[in-house]
């Protein structure tokens, strides 16, 4: 549904453009200096908001994605404030070349900086003793801020500049358009496999912006058709912080609105057949519930024991440790105040949880390095005597690898701090296991891994602080 709105809410101004330019005597000149000066103002504010929101929700700017998605919107403020700030009647008399170059200079600027923001970047956050990230902020930040002061200290100072050629209008348009509707395509990307309402709202917000730019490029000046513009500037900054609030409200964390967009694009390398982000997709389900960290890959060393207990080979047990790493890969869009709520869960919050299940397989589903673990991680949440979810199912109608993983799982949880209570002993925790083994659990599994532990098979360790994520998606 929230796709289908996208659609149409592009869609409109889309339409209402081409039928302005279709048809000239409906595109009637229009508005003041002072109206121009407040939509622009408006519209800058509401930009230099956006990249606050997302400053301010992020734990790190070493997250190349904030960083340059944050630097997209500075730019848009500062480099349009100067478009409003130099209109006739305000501070100058006279039309300047601030005032005519500062739009097309803000929407490239805007699309370099949200392309940069999808772009893998490892130099920036890999050994950055130099704090290279934090360097690469200020200096772009430094050089936008030196823009808006020049440009109102000397407003003709572009006067050289040729926006005013017709042809080089067109090129510039191609290459901002082809500059924002690439990372616009990325979030989409990430917003299908994840469903993050932030993710959706930066894609739509780049897409208002590009269609701007078509008609900053072909309107007819301070007609309907060049308003619409300005109007989309304000759709795509009120787009985007809608989608941050949004976020908000739905996951009652500040810093889910920077984790959205921060997001790994470990999915879409995987559906391009590239295995190495399996790791970071780990990681990126991990850093969701941090008082979980670790416990996929404490789930999956204990699914490997009881996998070799029970007799697998070589590429199957690859497959069980990789399913066990990947089981909670639902959990990703959940609000994380039901993951680590220390009190009961009401009716709705449960309901939610037990979608996990099925949204991992209709992800994994999609992704055909993690294809044949779908009906693995669909099936880990079912109970031995029917009573689990999604599917009800029971005994030798669950895989037996989903069977094993909801024992490693569940002997983790046992065994794990959790904010509604605290870890159990290792012996608390077997006497759990075969009070509900034939029931909750496959007993032949639950034996598999009481053997394992009566042979030092799977020890516990402490779990390491989890450090944020330096790494760009």
């Amino acid at each position: 549904m929230a796709i289908r709105i996208v659609i149409l809410a592009l869609a409109i101004p889309l339409a209402a453009f081409a039928a302005l330019l279709a048809f000239p005597e409906i595109d009637a000149s229009w508005g003041t200096s002072s109206f121009h000066f407040y939509i622009v103002s408006a519209a800058a504010l509401l930009a230099a908001g956006t990249c606050i929101v997302l400053i301010a929700s992020a734990r790190s700017i070493r997250e190349t994605r904030i960083l340059f998605l944050a630097l997209s919107f500075f730019s848009l403020a500062l480099i349009f404030a100067v478009h409003g700030l130099a209109t006739p009647g305000h501070l100058y008399d006279h039309p300047t070349a601030a005032i005519q170059r500062s739009p097309w200079l803000a929407t490239v600027a805007a699309g370099t900086f949200a392309t940069l923001s999808v772009m893998a970047i490892p130099q920036l956050t890999e050994r950055a003793r130099l704090r290279l990230p934090e360097i690469t902020f200020g200096f772009f930040s430094l050089l936008i801020v030196a823009y808006f002061v020049v440009n109102l200290a000397r407003p003709n100072i572009l006067t050289g500049f040729p926006t005013q050629s017709e042809s080089f209008q067109h090129l510039l348009t191609v290459v901002t358009v082809a500059l924002l509707v690439f990372p616009a395509w990325r979030y989409f990307e990430s917003h299908l496999f994840t469903r993050l309402p932030s993710q959706l709202a930066v894609m739509t917000g780049l897409l208002f912006v590009a269609e701007a730019q078509l008609s900053m490029d072909f309107g007819r000046f301070w007609a309907y058709s060049w308003w619409m513009y300005h109007g989309l500037f304000l759709a795509a900054f009120l787009t985007v912080l809608g989608g941050f609030t949004w976020e908000l409200l739905r996951a009652r964390n500040a810093s889910s609105i920077a984790e959205a967009i921060a997001m790994s694009d470990a999915l879409r390398q995987l559906n391009r057949g590239r295995p190495t982000p399996l790791v970071t997709l780990a990681d990126q389900i991990e850093n969701h519930d941090l008082d979980t960290f670790r416990h996929v890959d404490r789930v999956a060393a204990c699914a490997y024991a009881i996998g070799r207990q029970l007799g697998f080979g070589p590429g199957r047990l690859r497959d069980l440790v990789l399913a066990a790493q990947m089981h909670d890969i639902g959990k990703i869009g959940l609000p994380p105040y039901i993951l680590t709520k220390p009190g009961k869960l009401t009716n709705e919050e449960w309901d939610m949880i037990k979608l996990h299940p099925g949204k991992g397989f209709e992800i994994v589903s999609r992704v055909p390095a993690l294809r044949n673990l779908a009906a693995v991680i669909r099936h880990h949440h079912e109970r031995y005597d029917g009573g689990g979810y999604p599917d009800s199912l029971c005994g030798d109608g669950i895989p037996l690898e989903a069977r094993i993983v909801a024992v490693a799982d569940t002997y983790d949880a046992l065994t794990s701090e959790r904010p509604y209570r605290s870890a159990m002993s290792v012996p608390e925790a077997r006497e759990e296991l075969a009070r509900v083994a034939g029931t909750q659990l496959d007993p032949n599994c639950v034996q598999a891994l009481v053997h394992v532990l009566d042979n030092g098979g799977v020890a516990r360790r402490p779990t390491p602080e989890p450090v944020p994520a330096e790494t760009s998606a």
